[in-house]
């Protein structure tokens, strides 16, 4: 199985390092970006130098991109897929892959969600291990053989994954700890430890409870221990990063806000339900934003 990486920002990086032994792995880059990636990424101190494609048929895409660049590498990507070709996005929000799908009908598009926490400036990446990459299609009750041959060559490579059986809720969930966390971090300039304070935790728990709440009017299947799965991770954390958003942020880069309470506020509205909270913070970080980067 051909599997290409196309994105190498934070996360295409993590999975690249961890799956960098495996054959035929490929990273999936245009010529603009050619000799930008032929200078190597280094990842957790080490120099990788991986195996470049411009032009390559595979059986598995993984998309990395952001959400903002999405729309173009929707058509940057053609070269790179037939029919047969699955992708497995792993974007953040809850909106991507219809967005896929719709331009790619004939393609097999799965659900996926990546949670490892990695930070990246320019080519050098500090990450962690990562913590579960879930993918799947919209229902996996029976996993058909396609993915359990993903997950063979996931798991002979130690990489840390999970087929889900409702992956439209792991997408959600996933979505409703990065609604709180990218957000707090953004606006306070936080890092993971230090979300951990009171009155900031009870802050991420409003915000996860409104989503929790639009979740509910969209028959989305978040459970109540969902949501206190959610709370209990954010008590454990303990690490002196920020979050992509901030650092996006910090640096006056575009960014992914709208993927979180704009969309969250839209969905919502349709419903009649009030998520102040959400739509304060959106208003205080966008309006932040354009007026700190005129």
């Amino acid at each position: 199985m051909k599997i290409g990486i196309f994105g190498m920002g934070a996360v295409g990086c993590s999975i690249y390092e961890e799956l960098q032994e495996y054959k035929e792995l490929y990273i999936l880059v245009d010529e603009e970006r050619l000799d930008k990636y032929k200078k190597g990424f280094i990842i957790n101190d080490v120099l990788y130098h991986p195996n470049l494609k411009t032009n390559i048929i595979v059986d598995l895409l993984i998309l990395c991109v952001k959400n903002y660049q999405l729309k173009v590498a929707l058509a940057d990507m053609q070269r790179f897929v037939d029919d047969k070709t699955v992708i497995l996005p792993l974007l953040n929000g809850i909106t991507a892959h219809d967005e896929i799908a719709s331009y790619y009908p004939n393609n097999n598009v799965l659900y996926g969600v990546i949670n490892v926490e990695a930070n990246k400036i320019g080519n050098k990446v500090v990450k962690g291990r990562i913590i579960n990459l879930q993918f799947g299609e919209k229902n996996n009750l029976i996993v058909k053989d396609y993915l359990l041959q993903i997950d063979q060559i996931f798991s002979k490579y130690n990489l840390k994954h999970h087929i889900y059986e409702n992956m439209i809720k792991r997408v959600w969930l996933k979505w409703m700890l990065n609604m709180g966390i990218n957000q707090v971090s953004a606006a306070g300039n936080l890092t993971y430890r230090q979300m951990r304070h009171p009155l900031i935790f009870e802050l991420l728990c409003t915000i996860f409870k409104e989503v929790y709440e639009v979740s509910k009017a969209y028959d989305i299947g978040l459970s109540e221990s969902d949501l206190e799965e959610t709370i209990s991770r954010c008590q454990k954390f303990d690490s002196d990063r920020v979050t992509s958003l901030t650092i996006d942020f910090n640096n006056g880069h575009e960014n992914e806000l709208d993927s979180f309470s704009k969309t969250l506020i839209e969905l919502a509205e349709r419903k009649n339900i009030a998520t102040p909270v959400n739509k304060a913070l959106y208003c205080l970080l966008k309006g932040k934003f354009e007026t700190t980067n005129k």
